[in-house]
């Protein structure tokens, strides 16, 4: 197998999987009582829906781009699309609505994932933009 072939897949499912962590650790999450104990509702469930739209289109595009899908690369650019509005919309409603200081044991999620999110999601936009004929 190509180099190229194994680096886009081994990125992918890194995305799946974070997309996963997110989905379950960080976006459901944040509905659990015990692990953010007074989160603002509007915060926690717009975070969640956010969150699990993009583990969801993640996991299809994975998939789809494995299967050789027509649609795989649209189901990639919208999980990059999803996924950097939920980062660009969380993080602010986050401040605004005093979601930070109800993070509690879901502290370390947006602190240790944020900044590898952040990286993926522009790798992403960098690979989907530069087409298949590229290297």
């Amino acid at each position: 197998m190509e180099p190229l072939a194994i680096f886009i897949l081994q990125f992918l499912w890194f995305l799946l999987a974070g997309s996963l962590i997110a989905r379950f650790v960080l976006g459901v999450g944040l509905l659990v009582p015990n692990l953010s104990p007074g989160m603002p509702s509007e915060f926690a469930i717009s975070t969640a829906a956010g969150d699990s739209l993009t583990a969801l289109l993640a996991a299809a595009a994975f998939v789809g781009l494995r299967r050789g899908w027509a649609a795989a690369r649209s189901l990639a650019w919208a999980c990059t699309l999803v996924g950097s509005l939920d980062l660009l919309i969380a993080f602010p409603h986050a401040a605004s609505s005093g979601a930070i200081s109800h993070m509690a044991a879901q502290w370390y999620v947006p602190v240790f994932a944020g900044p590898p999110l952040v990286i993926s999601l522009v790798a992403c936009f960098i690979l989907l933009a530069r087409g298949r004929g590229a290297a």
